[in-house]
């Protein structure tokens, strides 16, 4: 609920402060004192938009600021905490200079007006005369009619919502398979193409460097050849040259030389093993000579598989791992797309499922709030009965969007959105025999706001914002349905507090809070001043809202009578005037030469 209203330098309000209080506060003071500056300043500081007439003439800003207990504001409550506000305590604050500058900051942080806007629509709602309402927006009233329905109609939406979201998950899935078909097919055609073409090359890890080892062999046989060759004559074959003979002959003539001294015996049994060593050496160049004859066939077959590897790696890979290693991300991909057609069908049988699923729930939906749309129809009708508006109707009227991509609706394809089906909009017939209209097009400003206190009684718990203002709502409301508004307005401010601007002592008399507003001059200014007013108090200004600026006895007896209702404290007639100098209305009467 709002806790206090600060107001400085707007219009003709100087410097005031209103300690409100839950449940009905009113406002009251002659017609032109500035109540309607009230509610404008409380309009300001929720985002409304501001011009420099808004500052007092000769101050350089105009500043209003508002304290709000945020116990009964869950939207608001989540709003905050969402942006990292701290959720105790609230404070808003707007100010305007007289360059045109405007600011706004919540709990002393700088925010956007727009913030400042989102946040306000959370917390008060104002009723006045005017196309602004709240209640005027037909987008308003599905959520409005569900609130009202209660928590079967609530938890039936909630599942409406979410099967709504995965149908949308499901027909984009969908969507974007069907869509990607041609582009699917090529792609599945391309990698078919590179898995097979790699695979076909049957390669083998090293590959590629065994062959370029054994393609210089092939390329250079006969240089081979001849060197093997010319190492194998040197060591075994060359006329009483090779190398073999030469460690036969040093052996041998080590070998009577042991005889005499035995440490020559193991040079000797050296040379024995290198002449072994030799021979065998000089056979494997034989043998490494002989398999180096030309094979041009072979190395043509060489080249041609090295032509292949080179091939694969200049598509796939600069190394035949990296080919390998495409070949394998190639056949994911390729099982990926080749899925993706049985895909396809699968979504479309969940989907048909679903659908089936969330056509009985929305179409069981309907039927719960056409249950309550006959029970607020039958409440807003009794309201209005005792607002002497006997012949009005309130008739909820219902309707689907065609769409015919939508949901199969008792055979017919309409538009769903995560409320359902339903389009929902409040009309009212003023009149037997003529058409239910929008709450918008009601011609008459007193039985519009009638209307709209109606509903919001039938409505107090249905999605409501913790604060409402009433300005103007008595307008064109005779003393004898003035009881009935005030009662009304007493009952809505059980579950939400009221702020209402009123020139009915019946209304006024209701009050749970009382301000009095007036406007005074001194050093050719003008300022408008507000009282909270005592018993006391009240009862003057309610007996001059009975009997005009010098009310009689008759009408002191009349207000004390309208006080002293059941439900409402009478006033202690006895009690003193305000003892913190404010003027009263008895004061400010004596001021001017009236009775008290």
């Amino acid at each position: 609920m709002l806790v206090e209203l600060r107001i400085r330098d707007v219009a003709v309000i100087e410097s005031e402060s209103l300690e409100c209080g839950p449940g009905l506060n009113v406002l009251t003071g002659e017609t032109g004192a500035g109540k309607s500056m009230i509610v404008d300043a409380l309009v300001a500081v929720l985002g409304a938009r501001l011009t420099t007439d808004f500052i007092r003439t000769r101050a350089e800003r105009g500043i209003v600021e508002a304290r709000f207990d945020l116990d009964r504001s869950g939207a608001a409550v989540g709003w905050l905490r969402e942006r990292g506000f701290e959720e105790d305590d609230l404070v808003v604050a707007r100010d305007i200079t007289v360059g045109g500058r405007s600011r706004a900051w919540i709990n002393g942080r700088p925010v956007t007006v727009g913030m400042l806007r989102e946040l306000g629509d959370m917390l008060v709602e104002v009723a006045g005369q005017h196309e602004g309402q709240r209640l005027l927006h037909s987008s308003t009233h599905l959520d409005l009619l569900d609130a009202f329905g209660g928590l079967e109609v609530d938890a039936l939406r909630v599942q409406v919502a979410a099967l709504v979201s995965r149908r949308n998950a499901l027909r984009a899935e969908r969507q974007a398979l069907i869509a990607g078909e041609r582009q699917r097919a090529r792609e599945v055609d391309i990698l078919t193409h590179q898995v097979r073409e790699i695979d076909a090359a049957r390669l083998q890890p090293g590959e590629d460097e065994e062959l370029a080892a054994r393609r210089t062999r092939l390329a250079n046989a006969g240089r081979l050849a001849t060197a093997a060759q010319s190492a194998y004559a040197v060591l075994y074959e060359a006329d009483g040259q090779a190398a073999v003979d030469q460690i036969g002959r040093a052996r041998g003539a080590l070998r009577d030389a042991s005889a005499i001294d035995s440490t020559l015996q193991t040079m000797s049994d050296r040379l024995e093993s290198l002449a072994a060593e030799v021979v065998d050496a000089a056979h494997t160049l034989s043998r490494y000579a002989a398999s180096l004859e030309a094979r041009p066939d072979e190395l043509e077959g060489v080249e041609e598989r090295l032509e292949v590897i080179r091939s694969l790696e200049r598509k796939y890979g600069e190394r035949l791992d990296a080919v390998a290693a495409f070949r394998d991300e190639a056949a994911a991909a390729l099982e990926r797309l080749q899925w993706s057609d049985a895909r396809v069908a699968e979504v479309t049988a969940e989907l048909a499922a679903l659908e089936q699923d969330l056509a009985a729930r929305c179409t069981a939906l309907t039927e719960l709030r056409r249950e309550a749309a006959g029970r607020l129809e039958v409440d807003v009708r009794r309201t209005l009965a005792a607002l002497e508006m006997q012949r009005t109707r309130l008739t909820v009227a219902f309707d689907t969007a065609p769409d015919a991509d939508g949901l199969a609706v008792d055979g017919r394809p309409v538009a769903v959105r995560s409320s359902g089906v339903d389009r929902v909009e409040f009309l009212f017939a003023p009149n037997p025999g003529e058409a239910p209209r929008p709450l918008a097009k009601i011609a008459s400003g007193g039985e519009l706001s009638r209307v709209m206190l109606a509903l919001r009684h039938a409505l107090a718990e249905a999605g409501a914002v913790p604060v409402l203002v009433c300005d103007e709502v008595d307008a064109g409301v005779g003393s004898r349905t003035a009881g009935a508004v005030g009662r009304l307005l007493a009952a809505v401010s059980t579950s939400r507090q009221v702020f209402c601007v009123t020139h009915l002592p019946q209304i006024a008399s209701l009050a749970d809070q009382h301000f009095w507003v007036e406007k005074e001059s001194s050093g050719g200014r003008t300022r408008v001043r507000v009282h909270r007013l005592a018993p006391q108090e009240r009862l003057e200004e309610i007996a001059r809202m009975l009997g005009g600026r010098e009310p009689s006895t008759v009408a002191r007896e009349h207000a004390r009578e309208l006080l002293g209702r059941p439900g409402r404290q009478a006033p202690d007639t006895g009690a003193e005037k305000s003892a913190a100098g404010a003027k009263t209305p008895a004061v400010a009467k004596s001021a001017r030469g009236g009775k008290p």
